[in-house]
């Protein structure tokens, strides 16, 4: 009898994390992009106006990370590295005609590989399976309004057609990709799940519906509706200020709806019973530039603007609650804390770190510098930051320089005495990281692809911003060295 008992007990521990019953225990993981979400627009990152409430919530039950860096500052390649765990230049997928190479293993993969039901819902171009996002996902499916001239099609048949480019910037997701989330969930699998929902609306253009269009600023009467962010020529930076405060008010607006949002999806878990074996995360692919450096938009330059996004991460059966981070992070950290918290190894051929130690304790050691590229739209250039400082290797313009970010948060004051102590050390500081990327390489030789994107498809893409210019596009150089 003993020998039977001890059976038993034996076959419950191979299970790992499993009931004795079969029934699987492990968390289910729900991870929501943002698309262009700046940290400093949302209420639980100080910012004055009430624009996140659902994720103020989240943030108040979990932990939030003040100084999260996204890899780069457009979505191709900035949710590539959350997907992959390594920066743009490793996955591949860093200019429009690349996409994510079959030999790099997605987060999605790792899940669907340990058992999980995996389900993603995009509403956004470049999250298309075309450029290698939906490795892993056994249903990936398309929300966007338009997507009957995608799905099934050849890329050069859509991409290259202006109204489907317009409809990008218009398009109303939220509802769509939420309805689609429903339907999947109502109907899954009874095992554990690994879900991406990517929230295209608070992208440009800036057209929140009632009561939230008018939420933040319901005395304008100009002429600023919100639309045509990239093409009107009258958004520029010397607007007048009345108009330019309305236009935030509209990006605001859109945050707080799509927030609204994650009210109704935590508000479904909690229906369903999930809500507390459900590791919740938020984040986002990039910001957008408001004229702070005399532009607008963003996959233009790597100030923090585009870059310092989000992330919050609710688990409370793991995780500390109301627990604010304030060590520096990178979205290449996403993919090994969700793998830790459901219990699976890490892979080699990564270079996140999974933040639960820091979550746990603030002041545990981590990596203290994070790393940006942009190789498009004509720019070639890397960026190295820490806390203190960002040093910008700018190939595309030939310069380098540095702010201190202690007293230039703003960066408005760069610097570029490389002879000085300082600047020694951070060029030391810039080529190590530079060196660790290349033993990477090195140990992981890629296997960069190609998206198959024609060069007209190329030229009609950049009438609305999504690539350089009007001349067909060479193979994109990988980012300085």
């Amino acid at each position: 009898m003993k020998s039977l008992i001890l059976t038993g007990l034996v076959s419950c521990l191979a299970l790992s994390l499993s009931g004795c019953a079969g029934e699987d225990k492990r968390p289910n993981v729900l991870l929501i992009s943002i698309d262009q979400l700046r940290a400093d627009h949302l209420s639980c990152y100080g910012y004055a106006r009430p624009t996140s409430p659902a994720l103020d919530r989240l943030a108040g039950e979990g932990v939030l990370f003040e100084q999260h860096m996204s890899s780069s500052s457009w979505t191709l390649p900035g949710h590539a590295s959350l997907f992959t765990s390594v920066p743009d230049s490793i996955h591949g997928a860093f200019d429009t005609q690349m996409k994510i190479g079959e030999g790099q293993t997605t987060l999605a993969e790792h899940f669907q590989r340990a058992g999980y039901a995996t389900a993603g819902f995009f509403s956004g171009p470049y999250m298309h399976p075309a450029f290698g996002m939906g490795q892993g996902f056994e249903l990936y499916e398309n929300c966007t309004s338009y997507k009957q001239r995608l799905d099934g099609a050849a890329v050069e048949s859509w991409a290259m057609d202006k109204d489907v480019m317009r409809a990008s910037h218009e398009d109303i997701t939220n509802p769509i990709v939420y309805s689609a989330f429903q339907k999947w969930f109502g109907s899954r699998e009874k095992k554990p799940f690994f879900a991406f929902l990517h929230l295209w609306d608070a992208h440009y253009d800036f057209i929140p519906p009632p009561p939230f269009d008018k939420q933040f600023d319901p005395d304008y009467t100009g002429p600023v509706t919100g639309r045509g962010f990239f093409s009107d020529p009258e958004i520029r930076a010397d607007m007048p200020e009345r108009d330019k405060q309305h236009l935030l008010a509209l990006y605001d607006g859109e945050i707080a709806w799509t927030d609204s949002y994650l009210a109704k999806i935590r508000a479904d878990l909690e229906a369903a019973g999930l809500l507390e074996n459900t590791v919740i995360v938020v984040t986002s692919d990039h910001g957008t530039e408001f004229f702070e450096h005399g532009d607008k938009g963003h996959r233009k330059t790597l100030y923090d603007e585009v870059v310092h996004i989000p992330l919050v991460i609710r688990y409370p059966a793991a995780l500390p609650q109301k627990q604010r981070v304030s060590a520096q992070t990178r979205s290449i950290d996403v993919g090994p804390t969700l793998l830790e918290l459901a219990g699976i190894a890490p892979p080699p051929d990564i270079m996140g770190v999974s933040l639960l130690a820091l979550a746990r304790d603030p002041q545990a050691n981590h990596p203290k510098r994070a790393v940006m590229e942009l190789t498009s739209v004509g720019r070639n250039m890397r960026a190295v930051r820490s806390l203190q400082w960002k040093l910008i290797d700018d190939a595309s313009a030939g310069k380098g320089y540095w702010f201190d970010l202690v007293t230039d948060k703003g960066e408005l004051k760069p610097l570029s005495d490389f002879a000085s102590e300082q600047g020694q050390k951070l060029e030391n500081a810039y080529v190590g990281e530079v060196r660790k990327m290349e033993a990477h390489l090195a140990q992981f030789p890629p296997q960069h692809e190609n998206s198959n994107v024609p060069k007209d498809v190329n030229r009609a893409l950049s009438e609305f911003g999504y690539t350089g210019g009007d001349e067909p596009q060479k193979q994109a150089a990988p980012p300085p060295k």
